[in-house]
């Protein structure tokens, strides 16, 4: 049964899947499995509207594997959200909201809602009985969907804007760049409290979707992404002080890495020790300008330098539209 778990790490985490059904054993050993994968993120490049998903290592840069998609209409879906192994997308204006996992092929609609609702954030998996899933519209009404429920709960009160949102330990956090506030807060009911908390760098010009909460150890992290023109990148890293109402400058991560995705505001927090990728480091990956032509970078926050990755297959179809986010396998 070890060689079968070092086989299987090894492998495409859809035939990882396919092959718990062989035996109760091989069932066992695919759930320990699981465990460490969930852990590890992969990029998943998507390029509509073929049907089909890639994706590709960032602990063995070489490794790549393509996601054949059956029963799931990927031709009429651009996924731009992922959250605990699910990716998120809508069909179009006036269109329920579609999560979907790869791996498993499970998918299905959200309740349909006029306004079309946008994503926020989701404390975990949809299958999970516990998963809360946050989505607002134009208005600014905050929207929230639990497993099983057929309609979506509108509570009652509004959440103003925000760049980014985190949830952690039953509380969900937001940060908003033009206010600099974290709100904290809970729903059904709708809780909020809010603190204004002061960035110690100018922000002014800051491009929104390069901004990012993250939780590391127990942290909430404050990830920034400067990103300018003739100019090396600069990632600017801070830690919430909930006691002193403060973002601390950090200049280190210690046996943490962090997994982004931009344009997503989303970050998720690893043990680099664990899964074999590169500490204090911050991995890369999306839809901009600096990864045209680029799969995935990994910035060093000791030196403040960056590796890029180019795609395996560099040949580039004019008409598909590509997409790359940071996804942990889950098969349920």
């Amino acid at each position: 049964m070890d060689i079968v778990e070092s086989i299987l790490m090894r492998m495409n985490p859809k035939y990882v899947m396919r092959l718990s059904v062989v035996c109760k054993e091989w069932r066992a050993v695919v759930a320990r499995v699981e465990r460490m994968m969930r852990k590890t993120p992969w990029v998943i490049v998507q390029k509509y509207p073929k049907e089909t998903f890639r994706l590709r290592s960032a602990i063995n840069k070489e490794d790549s594997f393509k996601v054949k998609v059956d029963g799931f209409p990927m031709s009429r879906n651009i996924f731009f959200k992922c959250s605990h192994g699910w990716l998120v997308a809508v069909l179009g204006l006036c269109s329920p909201m579609v999560l979907f996992n790869p791996f498993s092929g499970v998918w299905f609609e959200l309740p349909a809602h006029e306004p079309t609702t946008s994503f926020l954030c989701m404390s975990s998996a949809p299958t999970t009985p516990d998963c809360i899933l946050l989505a607002h519209d134009c208005l600014g009404r905050l929207y929230v969907w639990r497993p099983g429920h057929k309609f979506w709960t509108i509570e009652e009160g509004t959440l103003e804007y925000c760049d980014s949102v985190l949830s952690f330990d039953g509380k969900f956090y937001a940060w908003d760049l033009s206010t600099e506030s974290v709100t904290i807060f809970t729903v059904l009911p709708l809780r909020i409290r809010k603190l204004e908390v002061a960035c110690p760098i100018d922000f002014a010009g800051c491009r929104h979707d390069n901004l990012s909460l993250a939780e590391s150890c127990g942290n909430i992290l404050l990830v920034y992404v400067m990103n300018r023109p003739h100019q090396p990148l600069l990632i600017h890293l801070f830690r919430l002080d909930l006691e002193k109402e403060a973002w601390i400058k950090m200049t280190n991560l210690g046996d943490q890495a962090l997994f982004m995705t931009i344009p997503n505001n989303h970050a998720t927090s690893v043990t680099a020790s664990e899964i074999g990728c590169s500490a204090n480091c911050i991995y890369l990956t999306g839809v901009w300008k600096l990864f045209k032509h680029v799969e995935f970078g990994i910035f060093n926050l000791d030196n403040n330098s960056l590796e890029c990755f180019p795609k395996i297959n560099k040949t580039r179809n004019k008409k598909c539209i590509y997409n790359r986010l940071w996804i942990t396998p889950r098969f349920s």
